[in-house]
């Protein structure tokens, strides 16, 4: 008799495969289901982290992807409302793997996503949006800001942060793309 085989582990292996078709496409690192951002070589996050068009395509396909709808998919061929939920995905993950850059750079002391694999981010994303809001990511208090940031309420906070990114980009970029520490 053959083995067993649960529908929803089968369904989320080949969501994945999907998936990696299209990030071999764009990518010569190879990622697997367990990988989170910390683990991506620092290119890979620069590029992951570009606010470009075609990087938004990219990860659009991508969450469509590793949702089961196959590399094939389109963005603009799905339902409105997935549409919708693509793109929410899409806000949060570029939050994160943005926080990840700011984390290398030292910047800041610690983000809740960084204990949740790529794939996590995407396929579980209202429960771990749900858990990173709860837990907002915390500035280094070796930041030359960081007075400033205390001073601040706890949303206040978060848009102190959120205002950072794109310098944080271009630093992580202009420093010669630090790997993981």
């Amino acid at each position: 008799m053959g083995d067993i085989v649960r529908l929803s582990e089968y369904r989320e292996k080949i969501a994945f495969k999907e998936g990696l078709t299209l990030w071999r496409r764009r990518f010569k690192a190879m990622i697997g289901p367990t990988t989170r951002l910390e683990e991506l070589d620092a290119p890979v996050l620069c590029r992951l982290a570009d606010p470009s068009e075609a990087n938004n395509q990219f990860l659009y396909n991508l969450i469509l992807s590793f949702w089961g709808y196959g590399h094939q998919a389109s963005f603009y061929t799905v339902d409105r409302r997935i549409q919708i939920r693509i793109v929410d995905v899409h806000l949060f993950l570029t939050d994160q793997i943005r926080f990840e850059i700011m984390r290398r750079l030292g910047w800041l002391s610690r983000f809740c996503a960084t204990r949740y694999a790529l794939f996590e981010l995407i396929r579980q994303f209202d429960q771990i949006r749900t858990v990173c809001q709860q837990d907002p990511p915390a500035l280094s208090e070796h930041h030359s800001r960081y007075a400033e940031y205390q001073s601040l309420t706890g949303r206040d906070r978060q848009v102190f942060i959120r205002r950072m990114l794109p310098s944080a980009l271009e630093a992580f970029k202009n420093e010669g793309l630090p790997d993981r520490p």
